[in-house]
C-alpha cells in the first residue's frame, strides 16, 4: 500500500457517508465511491472509529456502523493504526502546542498520522484539517 496515495478517512467523513440526514451525505456518499473506485488506499485510526461510533449511536443510525467497520477491516485497501502510548504523548503534545487552535485530541492524532504517513488528503469535512496544512476532501459546501 503506497501511503503517498493514500486517504485519511476521519469522523466526519464516515459519518456523513452513513447518516442519511447529515446535510454532507449525497456529497460524501459521491467522493467515497470515487475514492473506492480509484483504488487509493484508506487510513484511519482506532480513535476515529471509536468517535465515529459515538457520533452514530443514535438509534436510527447506529446499525450502519458495525457494518462500515467490518467492510474496513475486510478491505485489503485499508488500514488500521492503532493509537498508542507513543502516538498519545505526541499527540497530547501538539494538543498543547496548539492552544490558538479547536482541535481535538481525535484531531491531532490524527494529523500526526498523516505525517508519518506522508498523507496529504482527508476524508472530512473538518476544516481543522486544512488549517494544519491537509487537505478535506468534503470541505466545499455540500450539495
Amino acid at each position: 500500500m503506497n501511503s503517498h496515495d493514500a486517504v485519511f478517512l476521519d469522523t466526519s467523513g464516515w459519518i456523513a457517508s452513513l447518516d442519511t440526514d447529515d446535510r454532507w451525505h449525497a456529497r460524501a456518499v459521491e467522493e467515497y465511491g470515487r475514492l473506492g473506485a480509484s483504488g487509493r488506499p484508506f487510513v484511519t485510526t482506532d480513535w476515529v472509529i471509536a468517535e465515529t461510533g459515538n457520533g452514530l449511536a443514535r438509534v436510527k443510525v447506529r446499525r450502519r456502523f458495525p457494518d462500515a467497520v467490518k467492510r474496513f477491516f475486510a478491505s485489503p485497501n485499508c488500514r488500521l493504526i492503532r493509537v498508542d502510548e507513543k502516538l498519545f504523548h505526541e499527540a497530547l503534545e501538539l494538543y498543547r502546542r496548539s492552544d490558538d487552535k479547536s482541535w481535538g485530541l481525535v484531531d491531532c492524532a490524527s494529523f500526526i498520522v498523516m505525517r508519518q504517513e506522508c498523507i496529504l488528503d482527508a476524508f472530512t469535512t473538518d476544516q481543522h484539517y486544512q488549517q494544519a496544512g491537509f487537505r478535506p476532501l468534503l470541505a466545499a459546501k455540500p450539495r
